[in-house]
């Protein structure tokens, strides 16, 4: 939409400063020499729009699609957490888990889509993501190798297994951080002018005064890894 109006902004310029030259070329007499730097107005304000605000709503879009492709990523993800794969009843021998899926993240670093500057709180917190959900895959994996290769299964090691998908295990714990890293994005999404304007109309809403707006607070993870290591708080 940006991109279009921009776009519309541009030809509009073009088209008037192409008619003001053509007037003051063919119709007009000396005394309309303000059509001149109409004319010269015209065309650098085309300029302008058309080179560098081009440019700048086109990673404006790359970085909203990519906010966006996370935000789906993000849902699956919370979907895999819940699998019933992951619930205690159904820990045994021959089980496969599913995994969680990393490519948008993948390549929202590869291909530079948020701005340092503008977004070094969310990357940080999507980087220590990747490398929680990393760690998380690659432990699928070595415990899923177990089992498939294993006859019987020990009671203290299915114990275990049993205790990773409780409420205060690892998977709590991962599940917390995406929550966290969820509140994040839609807060990147938003923007800050339109959270300047939600912290003051809701609680006016409300009939009480707008001051402060929410700030995003992330829950402490005490979750257990699978080797017994606590996962990281979450900033």
């Amino acid at each position: 939409m940006v991109r279009l109006a921009i776009r519309l902004t541009t030809l509009a310029a073009l088209g008037l400063a192409l008619a003001s030259a053509c007037w003051w070329w063919w119709a007009a007499d000396g005394t309309d020499t303000w059509l001149e730097p109409a004319a010269t107005a015209l065309a650098l304000t085309a300029a302008l729009t058309g080179i560098p605000a081009e440019r700048w709503a086109a990673e404006a879009e790359r970085r909203r699609h990519a906010l966006i492709a996370l935000r789906r990523e993000f849902g699956q993800n919370k979907r895999i957490l819940g699998d019933p794969r992951f619930r205690p009843e159904n820990q045994g021998v021959g089980q496969v888990y599913p995994r969680l899926l990393l490519g948008t993240v993948d390549t929202v670093f590869i291909s530079g889509a948020l701005d340092v500057g503008r977004d070094e709180k969310f990357l940080e917190m999507l980087l220590d993501w990747r490398n929680l959900a990393q760690d998380l895959n690659r432990r699928l994996d070595v415990t899923e190798l177990r089992l498939c290769t294993i006859d019987t299964i020990d009671h203290r090691e299915l114990a275990y297994l049993r205790g990773i998908g409780q409420p205060g295990g690892y998977l709590a714990g991962v599940t917390a951080r995406l929550e966290v890293c969820e509140s994040c994005l839609e807060e990147t999404l938003q923007g800050p002018t339109r959270r300047w304007w939600q912290a003051r109309l809701q609680p006016v809403l409300r009939g009480q005064p707008g001051l402060q707006g929410p700030t995003l607070q992330g829950p402490t993870l005490q979750a257990q890894s699978f080797q017994g290591q606590a996962v990281p708080e979450a900033e």
